[in-house]
């Protein structure tokens, strides 16, 4: 089940990546659908801990799944304006990512929120998020180095400083995006898609002789990241350029 939806993740990531343009409503769907399952991904991480039987995988897949149906259907809805808060949340988690890229080893931006709201634990997982390793050291360190860098004198105002900015660039994106129409759109669904492949590429590699079907695995899977932030940012980038290059010579053809 977790390679399973692993799989989806790749599928859908595909079709944002080469195909983002010409199927324009059905890209901002499926990119509806991948915010709505991160947004219900956190709040499973962050109240599951209450919920009974919270090692089993099915919750977290069930908060997953109602997050991303129902974004998935707004976006749907209004394919349109759709396109400027994907785009919003899209750029303010390159953005989120790149900082913790730099500052943290990589670190998942999920393991980043949980940690500095004040979580200790990764919803289901039994082992404290913190005591994960990622680039050769816990994450609690990792995401401790990278806290110390940002300005601010409480962890929630750390917290606001970083993700407002993020929010703020995503805004000013968001806003071009919509402005340019056919190129911001080739390549938005382009970065989108290849930010998933590479995802879904290196957490399944990462699964492999250590896969269980429980929740632990899957939160830390996606909590830790890559666990190789260069080779992972290459791969996003070659993905991301190819996408670019197939959706603007489909894009013409289709003229």
């Amino acid at each position: 089940m977790f390679t399973a939806t692993l799989l989806v993740s790749l599928v859908i990531g595909v079709v944002l990546c080469f195909f983002g343009y010409r199927f324009f409503r059905l890209a901002m769907t499926l990119a509806g659908f991948v915010l709505g399952a991160g947004v219900g991904y956190f709040v499973f991480s962050l109240t599951s801990k209450y919920l009974p039987g919270k090692e089993n995988v099915l919750w977290v897949l069930l908060f997953m799944g109602v997050g991303g149906i129902l974004l998935g259907l707004l976006s749907y809805s209004i394919y349109k304006a759709a396109l400027f808060y994907i785009t919003m949340f899209v750029t303010a988690f390159v953005v989120l990512k790149t900082f913790l890229l730099t500052m943290a080893s990589g670190v998942g931006i999920t393991a980043f929120l949980v940690v500095m709201f004040g979580q200790s634990k990764a919803g289901s997982a039994s082992n404290a998020v913190t005591d994960y390793s990622v680039g050769g050291s816990t994450i609690g360190d990792a995401i401790n180095k990278a806290i110390d860098k940002l300005p601010g004198s409480t962890q929630i105002g750390k917290f606001w400083v970083v993700v407002g900015f993020a929010i703020l660039i995503g805004v000013i994106v968001g806003i071009i995006v919509c402005l340019m129409q056919k190129p911001a759109i080739i390549v938005i669904t382009s970065l989108f898609g290849g930010l998933l492949i590479t995802q879904g590429l290196f957490s399944i590699i990462q699964s492999f002789g250590s896969f269980n079907a429980n929740a632990e695995t899957f939160v830390k899977t996606l909590a830790v990241g890559s666990g190789e932030p260069a080779l992972s940012t290459i791969v996003a980038v070659a993905f991301i350029l190819l996408g670019i290059l197939t959706q603007f010579k489909t894009a013409k053809k289709a003229k």
